[in-house]
């Protein structure tokens, strides 16, 4: 097998992305000779173990064969899985030319199963032709999305435990792993991510970590729905390793397929692979050439703030996820969370309101939308907002109205925060009461008339809420003939009161009673 590897290099936020493109092509160097062009690679496993094929009976090794380009005379190689006797899955870009979605012929390429190096037989190798080549007609790369085919073998191969070949379940529809579940990769291609180490074809394997789409979203930009993301903190997939299987589980389902990563494939940066849980991937897979499409952001979300304090946000102030602009018609989910040095998810949901509390004074929000449709779930996330400052605006109430039947008054009252927090309202009906008055020590009654004293009765009233800044306040048997004040105390979730509480006075009398002539 010829030693060098060529490739080709995306560039995604600012970073070097390995894209693993194109066949993973190698020049066919002259007898004795191995030269790498510089400045290009392609996708073993780093950081991993060496594995025996037993213990991976559905990897498979994809090689095209010679052909010219540019002057050179190339070859290709990638890693495969085994559908069933007579179908291999990859990624697409491991069948086309370098950088484009232009495919190259079947004819060109094999297979070998049943092997742990493909550089020498065993008696259990299988080498087959390749008959025919489906790509996802949602290929795209640029940016790398729906990055899958299958491979139709000229001649089936023999599938048993004894000749080390097998197929692999596919994960269900919609089961994407959820981050932190462990995840296996094996693959053929290179221990060491520098251009100087070629691969030395022997099989690798090692456990990667699942993460969250949003927490690899420099890596897959728009195409998070049919993109998954892993990463290993002393291990990563290299140049070869394309179109293997990343399985999770035992006995293992096939959950993705190695697409793309950084740059000289260092360890404990995310490796990105096709996702076979998405359902656009998926129905592909099954043979439906007009999959579903899921959903891809036009516009991101936005976090929106109320108050004069513009696109802050106040403590007891709730703030709006707008979604943003999409394609595909979707449904959303929004998670708010702390984007500081420990990001903490705060809610999770089908509600785009959140209101944040008194302890997070200080910390920055960020907004996470997921946009499900039928062809997966993809996710884009808003602008971090400045630090959340403490409520200073006082809300203001009036009375609106007072009504009163004999001896039952009704009030209705009107509220509003700057902030929107949220409100409550308590109200009460006073009245003076003559009371006997109480010598102090020593004191001698005078003669004649009698003084008068009063204490405040104080009635509080019943509130009820008509709505977020309208109350009606209610008392009954306050008594007639007495001038009555009635105060309102409104207050927002902060502790803070109108600078002013409003008054209303007013004083009820007896009905008039008729008399009847005789």
């Amino acid at each position: 097998m010829p030693a060098r590897c060529l490739g080709a290099f995306a560039l995604a936020v600012g970073a070097l992305i390995l894209a693993f493109s194109a066949l993973d092509l190698q020049e066919a160097p002259p007898v004795g000779a191995a030269t790498l062009s510089r400045g290009q690679l392609v996708p073993d496993i780093i950081g991993g173990r060496q594995t025996p094929i037993e213990q991976v009976p559905w990897q498979v090794y994809i090689e095209g064969g010679l052909f010219e380009a540019e002057g050179k005379t190339f070859t290709t190689f990638c890693g495969g899985s085994i559908l069933d006797a007579t179908h291999i899955l990859t990624a697409a870009h491991c069948t086309d030319a370098e950088g484009t979605t232009n495919g190259y012929p079947a004819e060109i390429f094999k297979v070998l199963a049943g092997d742990s190096d493909d550089k020498s037989a065993s008696a259990t190798t299988q080498e087959r032709a390749v008959a025919s080549i489906r790509r996802d007609p949602l290929y795209t790369t640029s940016p790398i999305g729906d990055d899958v085919a299958i491979l139709t073998l000229a001649t089936p191969l023999e599938l048993s435990a004894a000749k080390h070949a097998e197929p692999i379940s596919l994960v269900a529809s919609g089961e994407t792993p959820a981050p932190g579940t462990p995840l296996d990769v094996s693959g053929y291609g290179k221990e060491q991510g520098s251009e100087a180490d070629p691969p030395t074809g022997e099989l690798f394997s090692t456990t990667l970590t699942a993460i969250d789409s949003d927490a690899c979203r420099d890596m897959v930009g728009p195409n998070s729905a049919v993109l998954l993301c892993a990463i290993g903190s002393d291990s990563s997939f290299c140049e070869g390793d394309s179109g293997s299987a990343l399985t999770e589980g035992n006995p293992p389902v096939q959950v993705g397929i190695v697409d793309y990563g950084s740059y000289e494939c260092p360890v404990d940066r995310p490796n990105v692979f096709t996702n076979i849980a998405a359902p656009e991937i998926r129905a592909f897979i099954e043979g439906n050439e007009s999959p579903p499409v899921a959903a891809r952001p036009i516009s991101p979300p936005v976090i929106a703030t109320v108050g004069s304090v513009q696109s802050t946000p106040v403590a007891f102030s709730p703030v709006t996820c707008e979604a943003g602009s999409w394609s595909g018609a979707p449904s959303y989910s929004y998670t708010f969370q702390t984007e500081n040095a420990a990001v903490e998810v705060l809610q999770s949901g089908s509600s785009n309101v959140f209101t944040p509390s008194a302890s997070l004074l200080g910390v920055p929000l960020v907004c996470v939308v997921r946009a499900h449709n039928s062809g997966g779930v993809a996710t884009n996330r808003s602008a971090t907002t400045p630090a959340i400052l403490a409520d200073t605006g006082h809300p203001t109430a009036s009375i609106t109205a007072l009504k009163c039947h004999l001896r039952t008054c009704t009030l209705s009252i009107a509220a509003d925060d700057p902030h929107d927090s949220a409100l409550k309202a308590t109200a009460s009906a006073s009245h003076l009461v003559p009371v006997k008055c109480h010598l102090k020590k020593g004191q001698a009654k005078k003669r004649g008339k009698r003084p008068v004293c009063h204490k405040t009765d104080t009635v509080h009233m019943s509130v009820g809420a008509i709505s977020t800044d309208a109350f009606k306040a209610t008392a009954s048997k306050l008594p007639y003939d007495r001038r009555l004040t009635f105060t309102i105390l409104v207050t927002n979730a902060a502790g803070l009161r109108p600078a002013r509480s409003p008054i209303r006075s007013t004083t009820l009398h007896p009905p008039k009673t008729v008399k009847k002539k005789r």
